[in-house]
């Protein structure tokens, strides 16, 4: 860990000896590099610098460049690295970063000093990609309150972008370009996109119900005559909202249940068209039902799933949620009871300790399988959460691979370790990312 003071000869990076010799470095001209600023510097060994203290010139065009926060240095042949420099990118547009919202991220930060170097704090439009510059606020550790935990500045691309927020085609594009495959869940694919990297990837297939773009009533009838029931779903995670449960009654009348149990019997084929066509617009989604119940209560699991600052993933924690009675989803607004994902497996299988941690730990590994196929045929992803069921069979369903998931739950369950262990793992791999 070291220190920075701005000097002013822009020509020398002046080091102390201790540091000279501590880091091995044998260099008379090094390439200093912060984040996607590099500059080729003469070394000036200076002994009235704190041992722990590097002087460097400031950054081009205004550039800010923090000195009241510690750096992790890292020296590979003369490139000196200080950072690691991390874009958080947790908004969409620049003036929606208030002190008061930049203070409700203030539980990510508290392993800041495990971390160092700069992590800023970043709207998707306030990077600009004609001046390779991004706006935003710069976590101070030493802040009390919010205007001095928050420090606005202009700064240099990152070494790693952790995206929270979607970014646009173009400036996603840009940031490629210039810091290349380091944007932690790099590609925002929709449920829709999902049933096409499957029926691409076997290892991946035997992982989701049986899933296709929905394309009207003939692919119905036959996922029908299939599986019975079927979900139509929209493309986008909605909130639940726009789901359908599909079933055939003994009639033979085509039955449609909402996420609020309203009803639709259709029984004529021009009706039916006539409905079908707002879902083909749409570009919905049609699924297997796979229904798993406790006293006709859907129940599933959301998994926590993370890389960590081996660049491993690993399983943080899993929920289990108990839907409301009849309803098909099981969405935060409509779930009954919420707890703690063994204590699920147990309540819905009727099962002991042991046998739950069996089903557990086979639930952990079918969720590990799916980010390791996603990283190798989407993207690099690094903080997902991931909803399955188990069907009575003991078989795991994937449903979904959720980017942008909340914490609500784990705060209803009271489990503010697992939510604070949430909050800043995905720092610890951005840092190893980073090469710090």
């Amino acid at each position: 860990m070291v220190f920075i003071r701005l000097q002013q000869n822009q020509d020398t990076i002046n080091i102390s000896m201790k540091l000279i010799e501590k880091y091995r470095i044998v260099s008379q001209r090094i390439i200093l590099k912060i984040g996607g600023y590099s500059r080729e510097l003469a070394v000036n060994i200076h002994e009235e610098l704190p041992e722990d203290t590097i002087g460097v010139p400031p950054m081009p065009n205004g550039l800010t460049l923090p000195e009241d926060i510690p750096y992790e240095l890292v020296i590979d042949g003369r490139v000196l690295s200080l950072g690691p420099v991390i874009a958080f990118v947790a908004y969409l547009k620049p003036s929606e970063l208030t002190p008061k919202r930049l203070d409700r991220l203030k539980g990510r930060f508290s392993e800041y000093q495990s971390i160092n170097g700069i992590i800023y704090v970043c709207a998707a439009r306030g990077i600009d990609i004609e001046k390779k510059q991004i706006e935003g606020y710069y976590y101070n550790p030493l802040g009390e309150n919010s205007a001095t935990r928050w420090i606005y500045g202009i700064f240099p691309y990152p070494n790693v972008v952790y995206k929270r927020h979607p970014i646009d085609t173009v400036r996603y594009n840009d940031l490629i370009s210039q810091i290349g495959d380091r944007v932690i869940n790099s590609y925002y694919f929709c449920k829709g996109e999902l049933p096409d990297y499957a029926s691409r990837n076997e290892s991946l297939k035997e992982l989701f119900p049986e899933t296709e773009k929905f394309t009207g009533f003939e692919q119905l009838n036959l996922m029908l005559k299939k599986h019975q029931t079927v979900y139509i779903k929209p493309p986008q995670g909605e909130g639940g909202r726009g789901i359908f449960n599909v079933t055939m009654d003994v009639q033979g009348n085509y039955v449609f249940i909402n996420q609020n149990d309203i009803k639709t019997v259709i029984s004529e084929q021009a009706d039916l068209n006539l409905f079908l066509g707002k879902f083909i617009r749409r570009k919905y989604i049609i699924q297997q039902g796979v229904s798993t119940t406790i006293g006709d209560r859907n129940v599933d699991f959301r998994v926590y799933m993370q890389k960590n600052g081996l660049k491993q993933w690993e399983c943080q924690g899993m929920i289990g949620r108990v839907a409301k009675k009849d309803k098909i989803v099981t969405n935060l607004k409509y779930v009954e009871k919420l707890m703690m994902g063994l204590e699920a497996i147990k309540l819905l299988f009727g099962i002991n300790h042991q046998e739950a941690v069996q089903i557990q730990t086979k639930i952990y590994d079918k969720c590990k399988k799916v980010c390791i196929e996603l990283d190798k045929c989407v993207g690099t992803y690094g903080d997902v959460a991931i909803d399955c069921i188990v069907d009575q069979d003991k078989n795991v369903w994937i449903l979904e691979v959720n980017k942008r998931y909340g914490y609500d739950s784990l705060a209803k369950v009271k489990n503010y370790t697992l939510r604070r262990l949430l909050f800043v793992t995905p720092f610890r791999y951005a840092k190893a990312l980073a090469g710090f």
